[in-house]
């Protein structure tokens, strides 16, 4: 197996979890937090962050720099480098909305969630975190696609 094969495969493995998340928050968590208490948003919400934002990173670094990895191992300038870049786009593209949108969210609600503070008002928050869950889930669909296509063009 060569470094390319390591690398096409470790990167689909880690953007999938990360992937797989953020699908599913766009098409079902997100339908399901709207019709939620406001307390079971900031309460449920903020466990789930605390737990996320702590554990998540891992997957999605393995997957930006295996991604990186594959452009250069592929070599630059092949079909699969391209076809890694085009993922490396959709892959910064979901991080930078998780970095500038979501994460600020979940920092408030994981905090208001262990300070037992159900009260704030969780649904403008919320709906600030849903408004880049779409574009998430989209940019992660590129990479995923690249990731793919690179792997075909490996053979």
């Amino acid at each position: 197996m060569m470094l390319s094969d390591v690398l096409v495969v470790t990167a689909l493995m880690s953007a999938g979890v990360v992937y797989g998340t953020d699908v599913f928050f766009a098409v079902v968590g997100r339908a399901a937090l709207e019709e939620a208490r406001d307390e079971s948003v900031t309460d449920v919400m903020g466990r789930l962050h605390r737990y996320g934002d702590a554990r998540m990173p891992v997957f999605g670094a393995l997957g930006l720099l295996s991604t990186l990895g594959l452009v250069f191992a592929a070599g630059f300038g092949s079909a699969a480098s391209t076809w890694a870049l085009v993922a490396l786009a959709g892959l910064l593209t979901q991080l930078a909305a998780y970095v500038v949108v979501a994460r600020p969210v979940n920092t408030i609600l994981t905090a208001a969630a262990a300070q037992g503070n159900v009260a704030l008002a969780s649904r403008p928050l919320q709906r600030r975190w849903d408004s880049v869950i779409v574009l998430r889930a989209l940019g992660l669909a590129a990479g995923m696609a690249g990731l793919a296509l690179a792997a075909i063009s490996l053979r």
